[in-house]
């Protein structure tokens, strides 16, 4: 049984740190669904004109691309909290962080909509992200190095885990720009984040295949007990 001094705060069990960031996933996917309202008054005819008419449609298409996002981000940590064995007081402010911004995305949602063809919803819903990735990859960087609380895996594997984070931020990034000219095709570049992944894995070695498989990661030391740690 470890005996910490509660300075330091740090130990094993991250069972708690990943509660409470799923459970501030699932508030906010819940949350967006707040903003697809039928308008007060509307009866009969009127619903039907309103759910096939261009605002309904414009938001529910925001709700979808930003329902999936959060989910895109839920997966992006639930990826690195595979690899992630230990916590500390650091690890507990960067996530922290980020969950800030997770939190504040059905808001975003509600500025976009709102913003109709003005440049400023796709700015303020783009910045929210870039901090996102930024938080998110800032807690990568800081568990798989200084942090020193990841169990040994390759190298590949460290970049590619870094990488789709910040590859993200480059794409929020590149739609302000666009939004000036039209907010329309600024949405549509946030498309590009699903093809992220997709082509980042089919460009990644595979173990066996000219790869490097687990056994050839980097010794990661264990900070809890100073003794080096052996991977799975």
């Amino acid at each position: 049984m470890l005996h910490e001094p509660p300075w330091d705060y740090r130990g094993r069990d991250i069972g708690r740190v990943l509660a409470l960031s799923d459970g501030v996933f699932a508030f906010a996917m819940t949350l967006l669904v707040i903003g697809l309202v039928v308008p007060a008054g509307d009866t009969g005819s009127a619903v039907t004109r309103y759910l096939t008419g261009q605002t309904f449609l414009n938001t529910l298409f925001t709700y979808v691309i930003t329902f999936f996002v959060i989910a895109i981000w839920w997966r992006a940590h639930h990826r690195m909290f595979n690899y992630i064995e230990y916590y500390d007081s650091a690890l507990i402010r960067w996530n922290s962080a980020f969950l800030i911004f997770i939190a504040i995305l059905p808001f975003t949602t509600e500025v976009l909509n709102a913003s109709g063809t003005d440049p400023i919803g796709v700015v303020f819903f783009s910045v929210v992200q870039i901090a996102t990735s930024v938080a998110l990859g800032g807690l990568w960087v800081y568990a798989s190095g200084r942090g020193r609380l990841i169990r040994r895996i390759p190298r590949e594997w460290v970049t590619y885990i870094r990488n789709q984070g910040f590859f993200s931020a480059a794409i929020f990034a590149l739609s302000i720009p666009v939004a000036f000219l039209n907010v329309s095709y600024a949405e549509f570049v946030w498309l590009a984040m699903f093809a992220v992944g997709y082509l980042q894995r089919r460009k990644s070695p595979r173990p066996g295949h000219g790869g490097a498989g687990p056994s050839k990661g980097p010794q990661v030391p264990d900070r809890l007990n100073g003794q080096p740690r052996t991977s799975d």
